[in-house]
């Protein structure tokens, strides 16, 4: 059984909210992480969104759930779509993720082509573009 990972997919103004990740070489990523035992994946989401982006925000719905590989393993990861309610991102874990950006669908699908973007994301993209 794969592992769980929860991951939020953050739109405003046509862009999505992704964290460079440099932990294992760079991965362009929405910000979230492993569930913790007990965890409930919004608690999840909730907890990584404000680590990683210091940021507070809501879940709103279950986008989808997507497989992954990352140099941890096979992940499966459960997106959900939010929204920031308090606060602007900035970076709060610099030696895991260093940097962030807002991207339009044109920019993810570059991403997708230089193999920054990881897999999971990929896959979404054809979803992702109905909302963006």
């Amino acid at each position: 059984m794969k592992r769980e990972l929860t991951a939020a997919l953050i739109i405003r103004d046509k862009k999505v909210l992704l964290v460079h990740n440099a932990k294992h070489g760079l991965r362009v990523e929405p910000p979230g992480g492993k569930r913790h035992e007990g965890e409930g994946a919004e608690a999840s989401i909730i907890r990584e969104v404000k680590e990683e982006l210091g940021v507070s925000v809501s879940p709103v719905r279950l986008f989808g759930t997507f497989d992954t590989r990352s140099p941890e393993g096979d992940f499966s990861v459960r997106m959900f779509i939010c929204e920031i309610t308090s606060g602007e991102p900035g970076v709060m874990e610099p030696d895991k993720i260093p940097s962030f950006g807002w991207y339009s669908f044109s920019e993810l699908e570059g991403l997708k082509e230089d193999g920054s973007l990881v897999p999971n994301m990929a896959e979404a993209l054809p979803l992702l573009k109905k909302l963006m």
